[in-house]
């Protein structure tokens, strides 16, 4: 049996085995992610945008298993252990460049601005940069990331039905 398609970030959560509580925070809380990773709770004062920005942002911690004491990062090899020396020096020095430059809150946040750009729609999008201007770089540096990438990915898609679909005469 199929699973049922991801439209939202409420799917998305939903997939994960999350369930999103709206609940009276402070304001200047968002939202976080429960301690034991039953359910992710939202700031039910904000406006949809965010809280959309904020499931998606505690998602990504999730995914990163950023409570680990050691982060899981998104590349295969740099989360091996490695006997040569070397191998070893090289992997920590792209560990702590990466944790430099992308620290977990900013890979969490730009999780959630990808979410919101590819997925989350205009309107929902405009109303988030309205509300946080300061994030606008972010946004830009994401959205250039996703048309890099569209013709590999149009790319691959189109030899994918060519090559890999059997033909029908």
């Amino acid at each position: 049996m199929n699973p049922p398609p991801i439209r939202t970030i409420y799917d998305l959560a939903d997939y994960f085995g999350f369930r999103v509580e709206l609940l009276d925070l402070p304001a200047n809380n968002p939202g976080f992610l429960d301690p034991n990773d039953e359910y992710i709770a939202v700031n039910r004062h904000l406006p949809h945008c965010e809280q959309v920005f904020t499931v998606a942002h505690e998602l990504c911690h999730f995914i990163s298993d950023h409570k680990r004491p050691r982060r899981n990062y998104p590349s295969r090899w740099l989360n091996q252990s490695y006997q040569s020396r070397p191998a070893k020096f090289y992997v920590r020095s792209v560990r702590f460049v990466l944790n430099r430059l992308l620290p977990p809150e900013r890979e969490a946040d730009m999780f959630a601005m990808s979410w919101l750009v590819q997925y989350g729609g205009g309107r929902t999008l405009k109303e988030f940069l309205d509300r946080h201007p300061e994030k606008f770089s972010l946004c830009l540096f994401v959205s250039l990331d996703a048309l890099i990438r569209l013709p590999f990915r149009l790319a691959k898609t189109i030899l994918v039905k060519l090559f890999l679909t059997p033909n029908k005469l």
